[in-house]
């Protein structure tokens, strides 16, 4: 079975407990991590292939559906909006008024669970067989409020032997996402034709008797169910500290993270946005560059270089403010790529002439030019790399051989990779500047041996895979 493209969100419940006696906002639509809780939901699941919505919304469902369907952002997403006059009743009366608008397995989603895109992908490959799956966390030591958490016990084939807040034996907690087929309707029909009310536990208590009801382990997959203000911290809480790439330099881990991250939590729930923080760096990077081109004493270099730690330390809070409310995009990849690309440029430049007009020796600027013009045919290579492969940024560019035969070369830069990252660049000539001219002499010496190691890298890494593939080309005209 392919893909599962359509979800139900259930948004119509009160929310009382975490809007609190004002009760202003709509649940679905309070902020968290700087997005409201049903955009992210929406947002996050169409990362995965979701792209048609049947939202069931109830309270003051109409703001619900206003803020909705008028975000640009959602503008490429298909929004069906469902009222539910008996919000009042379990969600299991939610889930029924979708029925007319389903045909086929479905997602089925709450819109105050925020939730790893992965859970997404884990229930992607798992087909709800006339039945439902469950995504589960089996981590039970990591859940932050166990008392409030739907508990689930867990049978043979992975069948959901007894689900409940209150029970007293269980394997795993529901992260809130399910894989449903249309059958769930029909269960939960026949419960509210005898009580006048259901609810979603109904459905698959009535799945589960059948042996019909699974689960799915989401693995290393986090979640937040956000009910009170204590979990909306902690959910916004665990969203900053999944914000560190893996590809992270060394002074990125240790440092920049550390810095940047309390800026991007005061920043998330404001009107600034990536771009203006991208601006901002590029603006500090050239102030930089122009403190220590027109540098008349120490004090301007050492100045310069902090400005130029800072703005790196910035260049960490748009990438963070991204991918938090899930605007990150291939163009704002490029535009970061080309910003920071100019920067250090410039800054390369600028050493050189401050340091050529401190010193009466002009033999700094043409190093410092000859490693920019090396740096920007280097850029300008990378850019074409990118664009080939869809991509925005220098770092997702695979630099491995696949191979096990590289040179003395490539294995000392594969070695010495860190020294090429812009945190370590920065961090180091914040350092070498804090020196003096002396320091920065070294600064542009190391420049233009990096540049060396890296244009050297990406001509060979290019060489061998143009070569590899003239010899696949061959074995299969050969063939």
């Amino acid at each position: 079975m392919g893909k599962v493209n359509q979800a139900v969100i259930l948004a119509a419940g009160l929310g009382s407990r975490l809007r609190g006696e004002s009760k202003a906002t709509p649940k679905p639509l309070v902020r968290c991590g700087g997005i409201t809780l049903l955009k992210r939901t929406l947002l996050t699941a169409s990362r995965e292939g979701i792209e048609r919505f049947v939202i069931i919304v109830g309270c003051q469902g109409d703001e619900v559906e206003a803020a909705a369907a008028g975000d640009p952002d959602l503008a490429h997403l298909e929004l069906i909006f469902v009222h539910n006059p008996d919000f009042r009743l379990s969600n299991g009366v939610s889930v029924l008024k979708a029925r007319p608008h389903i045909r086929g397995e479905f997602f089925l989603m709450m819109s105050d669970h925020i939730v790893d895109r992965a859970v997404y992908r884990t229930l992607q490959g798992e087909p709800a067989r006339d039945g439902l799956v469950l995504a589960v966390d089996y981590k039970l030591s990591t859940i932050f409020d166990m008392d409030d958490a739907t508990k689930v016990r867990v049978g043979p084939r992975n069948t959901i032997a007894e689900i409940g807040k209150e029970i007293p034996h269980f394997d795993a907690v529901d992260t809130g996402v399910f894989r449903c087929s249309e059958v769930l309707f029909e269960h939960l029909q026949a419960v509210f034709d005898e009580r006048g009310d259901t609810n979603l536990s109904h459905g698959v208590q009535a799945l589960s008797a059948t042996g019909n009801a699974r689960v799915a382990d989401v693995g290393d997959a986090w979640w937040q169910d956000v009910d009170t203000p204590e979990t909306k911290v902690h959910g916004e809480s665990v969203l900053l500290g999944l914000l560190a790439r893996d590809d992270d330099g060394p002074v990125s881990r240790l440092v920049n993270r550390k810095l940047s991250r309390p800026i991007t939590a005061a920043l998330m729930n404001t009107r600034v946005q990536p771009l203006h923080v991208t601006l901002a760096c590029l603006a500090l990077g050239l102030t930089a560059a122009t403190l220590v081109a027109t540098a008349s004493g120490l004090w301007a270099l050492a100045l310069g270089g902090l400005i130029y730690q800072l703005a790196s330390v910035l260049r960490g809070v748009d990438g963070e403010l991204a991918r938090l409310r899930l605007q990150d995009s291939e163009g704002g990849a490029w535009l970061d790529t080309v910003t920071d690309d100019v920067v250090n440029l410039a800054f390369q430049v600028a050493v050189g002439l401050g340091v050529s007009r401190l010193t009466g020796d002009a033999t700094w600027l043409v190093i410092a030019l000859a490693t920019a013009g090396a740096g920007l045919l280097l850029c300008g290579n990378l850019y074409f790399a990118l664009r080939a492969l869809g991509l925005g940024s220098h770092r997702l560019l695979d630099w491995r051989f696949r191979d096990d035969d590289e040179g003395a070369f490539q294995r000392f830069c594969a070695r010495f990779a860190f020294l090429a990252g812009r945190d370590v660049q920065a961090a180091l000539l914040m350092l070498l500047a804090f020196m003096g001219v002396a320091g920065l002499q070294v600064g542009l010496v190391l420049g233009a041996l990096v540049i060396v190691g890296v244009s050297g890298q990406f001509i060979s890494t290019r060489v061998r895979a143009a070569a590899r593939s003239q010899a696949a080309e061959q074995a299969r005209a050969e063939s």
